[in-house]
């Protein structure tokens, strides 16, 4: 009939809870962190049984990793969008990228229950090899937003390895900031630092080649 609302299907309808439930996960993870937060509290906020929530997600584990990976997703694509708009002189996307990392960190609550939640899967290989694939991920949208600031002509194997140093520089800084190790401007200068630095050694490299 004319106005009728369709029914959705059964892929729609389990994908329309999975994304309730990520939602519910997400405000209740980054505000009590992952130990203080239970399947129980995540299903009461989303309106739906523990059952719905084991239905689409296999352990609190595995929804916190869909949780810190769509966060993480989320700024990943400011930064392209960011790099996209300053796709000029290498000192814009320098900027871009300071401007982008210095907000991502200022979100402690993230980056607290990211360590959180490393520490409480680190002895738990089937949630470890999940993350892992996540990781990549994120490694690879970096790598692609980095290439720009990096030479020309290097070989894939030395570009990883810069990509590797710099996202682990920059987890380090992350989580030095919201223990309080190091301030916001120290932080940005150390991040910008270690990307010149490894565009430098690896701009030698390729020199020595030629």
């Amino acid at each position: 009939m004319p106005g009728e609302r369709r029914r959705m299907t059964r892929a729609e309808s389990q994908q329309r809870t999975r994304e309730e439930v990520l939602d519910a996960a997400e405000e209740l993870f980054l505000e009590f962190g992952f130990h203080g937060t239970t399947v129980a509290k995540i299903a009461a906020a989303a309106g739906r049984t523990q059952g719905a929530i084991y239905a689409n997600f296999s352990s609190k584990e595995n929804l916190c990793a869909d949780v810190l990976l769509r966060c993480y997703m989320r700024t990943f694509a400011e930064l392209i969008a960011k790099m996209a708009e300053s796709s000029g002189p290498l000192e814009a996307q320098m900027g871009s990228l300071a401007v982008w990392f210095k907000r991502l960190v200022s979100e402690e609550s993230l980056v607290a229950l990211a360590a959180e939640y490393a520490l409480a899967i680190h002895k738990n290989p089937e949630q470890l090899a999940v993350s892992g694939g996540h990781i990549d991920m994120g490694r690879n949208m970096l790598g692609a937003m980095l290439a720009s600031m990096l030479p020309f002509g290097v070989d894939q194997a030395s570009r990883d390895v810069a990509v590797n140093a710099i996202l682990a520089t920059g987890t380090g800084l992350a989580l030095g900031r919201t223990l309080g190790v190091i301030d916001d401007d120290q932080l940005v200068d150390l991040l910008i630092h270690t990307v010149r630095l490894w565009a430098a050694d690896l701009g030698r490299g390729t020199a020595v080649q030629g």
